[in-house]
């Protein structure tokens, strides 16, 4: 069975060549959503295990078809023999660690030094818990009937309706800055693996241009989404298929377990979408900066809005300031080690920044105490980031876009359409995106149209639909439905939890119209889809984020601080200096440093909050300068 697979295995990713060198599998420039699922190429060393993953996955496949989904989810769970591994991989990859050398790895391996790979690039996934397969290995779940679970467009539109004809009109003062730090911080913890090969893409077509059908060959690489003829939106557009790429998986020690996700960034929050896997210095020490301030590897991926490209950029001028400071220092230090002091720097910035503003700012007081993230670092747990957090609650940031934001060219507001920040960001200055993005606010209540029907389009017609492909990423992931997650997390937390036996049940987590809604689609409540528990209704006083998708997130966020051995605050590497000027520097600062604007906010996270002159901030910042003589 393993020599059948291997065989198996080799043919697709043969295939897979072949199909990725068409053209005509490929999007082309000018199609709505060409650059949207841009696929990064297979590394030369990273082939083979791509290739395990690929036969172990088949094999599973196999057995679960001939010993049935019961016995294949007994071996996978451990209940039959522990560490069962094919003979394909023999041996494990060794790696050396300095254990005195002082600064980070850029692929995050030897953060751990008794496990050198733990939170490293290219690793999988976790899942928290088993994945609800229909058969054990790769198949999406289904309802507990059999029946399949209600189509992913058809649900998704009918979700924005109600959510359109029962909005409540409420406002927020939270900013979209918000969302796209957020974005950020979710790029640097996940790095999107669509299933890839030798050669980079802009994204393997499943539909025909246009969409009207799909293509007429569908390889293993693409998993299109179907569109009713009587969509209310793409049905008059004659649009019937949606382009969607499945994710990769990770299995490279072809160990029979269930493979989850592979990530392209290391799982610690060490700004690696900024820094990439491979050091990228200037003779001085500096990062090569693109448009606004971001690396290269910022600035050309997609799909990516200016916003996100401006905020990256403020790191990455901080890192060329620094170098600017310490090299005027008298007694500067080599070149590498001043370029690693001063990454070591704006990393601590970063994560203070995450976990003293972000996070308090989302959980409110009672979570955030509650969540206990004044923990030490913990080196006998693994850094992971979870396969329910990155394809469920974790896509929380989207139900805040709006179909508008503000653009302040010169200091005039100017409301632009959400989308065509996506394109040509070249157009776009960035004080001015910047500016606009403090005083845009969030969308509360209801689903936007730019988030349900163009998200990503060019031409304010033709789009994609996010909240269906976060979805379709649900169930490619095996994730178990909501339910199921919530009583998890409530034995987790030591909550007690609660039967849902009826949809009516469901009203302690959302409104009446909303259940309605969920009972004509679904055949019982324990089949919901666990992405819909960022529409809950929930909170904690405080918080901005609904009820379990924060309990999710703590956890999350709880563990890569806990496994961080460099995180800022015990980082034992850290000088004096940079420990004062971590203290110092916060978006404020940033943003008088970095950007044009007359004036900058005090909290950036909330629209119309208190300001202050921006030369009174740097006249303060640069009165800090002989720190970094101290990093």
């Amino acid at each position: 069975m393993e020599q059948e697979a291997l065989e198996r295995a080799v043919a697709e990713m043969e295939n897979n060549e072949v199909f990725a060198m068409n053209p005509d599998n490929l999007m082309r420039a000018g199609e709505f959503d060409d650059g949207f699922f841009q696929t990064k190429a297979i590394k030369g060393f990273e082939e083979l295990g791509v290739r395990r993953t690929l036969t172990t996955q088949k094999f599973l496949q196999s057995l679960a078809q001939k010993y049935g989904v019961c016995e294949t989810k007994n071996l996978l769970e451990g209940r039959c023999y522990s560490n069962a591994t094919l003979p394909c991989c023999k041996g494990t990859e060794q790696i050396k660690c300095d254990r005195s050398y002082p600064f980070r790895s850029y692929d995050g391996s030897c953060n751990n030094l008794k496990h050198p790979t733990w939170g490293r690039r290219g690793n999988p996934l976790k899942y928290p818990i088993a994945p609800c397969y229909s058969d054990s290995v790769s198949k999406p779940a289904r309802s507990k009937s059999g029946k399949p679970l209600p189509r992913n467009r058809v649900l998704i539109s009918d979700v924005a309706k109600v959510l359109d004809d029962t909005r409540s009109g409420l406002t927020s003062k939270m900013s979209m800055s918000t969302v796209f730090f957020s974005e950020m911080v979710n790029g640097d913890m996940i790095g999107r693996a669509t299933k890839r090969t030798r050669k980079p893409s802009n994204g393997y077509r499943g539909c025909v241009a246009g969409g009207s059908d799909r293509s007429s060959n569908v390889s293993p690489l693409t998993n299109p989404l179907r569109v009713q003829p009587d969509d209310r939106y793409f049905g008059p557009l004659g649009v019937r298929c949606l382009n969607f790429n499945p994710q990769e998986k990770a299995n490279d020690r072809c160990e029979l377990k269930y493979a989850a996700d592979r990530n392209l960034e290391s799982s610690y929050l060490d700004l690696s979408i900024l820094y990439t896997d491979e050091p990228q210095y200037d003779d001085q020490g500096k990062l090569k900066l693109f448009q606004c301030g971001a690396s290269e590897a910022i600035a050309e991926s997609e799909p990516i809005s200016v916003h996100k490209i401006a905020i990256s950029g403020l790191f990455g001028k901080l890192h060329n300031y620094c170098v600017d400071r310490v090299g005027s220092c008298p007694k500067s230090s080599d070149r590498h080690s001043v370029r690693e002091r001063c990454r070591a720097l704006v990393i601590g910035v970063y994560q203070k920044i995450i976990y003293e503003q972000l996070l308090p700012f989302l959980f409110g007081k009672e979570l955030y105490e509650r969540c206990g993230l004044n923990c030490e670092y913990n080196p006998h747990v693994e850094s992971a980031v979870s396969q329910v957090y990155k394809s469920g609650p974790g896509r929380f940031q989207h139900i805040w876009i709006p179909d508008q934001m503000m653009y302040k060219p010169g200091g005039q507001s100017q409301w632009l359409p959400f989308n065509v920040f996506f394109h040509d960001h070249e157009q776009f200055e960035c004080t001015a995106a910047l500016a606009g993005l403090v005083e845009s606010p969030i969308q509360v209540g209801r689903l936007s149209d730019a988030y349900v029907n163009i998200f990503y389009t060019e031409d304010g017609v033709h789009g994609t639909c996010l909240p269906c492909i976060d979805l379709g990423r649900n169930r490619e992931a095996g994730l178990c439905p909501l339910v199921t997650l919530k009583h998890y997390i409530e034995q987790l937390i030591g909550e007690e939890s609660k039967c849902y036996n009826t949809f009516e049940d469901l009203r302690d987590m959302f409104s009446p119209e909303f259940t309605d809604l969920l009972k004509q689609y679904y055949e019982s409540p324990s089949d919901v889809d666990v992405l819909l528990s960022i529409l809950e209704n929930r909170r904690y006083p405080g918080a901005k984020l609904p009820k379990l998708v924060s309990q999710v997130t703590c956890l999350e966020f709880k563990r890569l601080k806990c496994t961080d051995r460099l995180f800022y605050t015990w980082n034992p590497y850290l000088g004096e200096g940079a420990r004062h000027l971590i203290k110092a520097l916060d978006f404020t600062a940033l943003f008088a440093l970095f950007t044009d604007m007359p004036d900058v906010p005090l909290e950036p996270f909330i629209v119309d909050g208190p300001r202050v002159a921006t030369s009174d901030v740097r006249s303060y910042v640069k009165s800090l300068d002989y720190l970094f003589c101290h990093l």
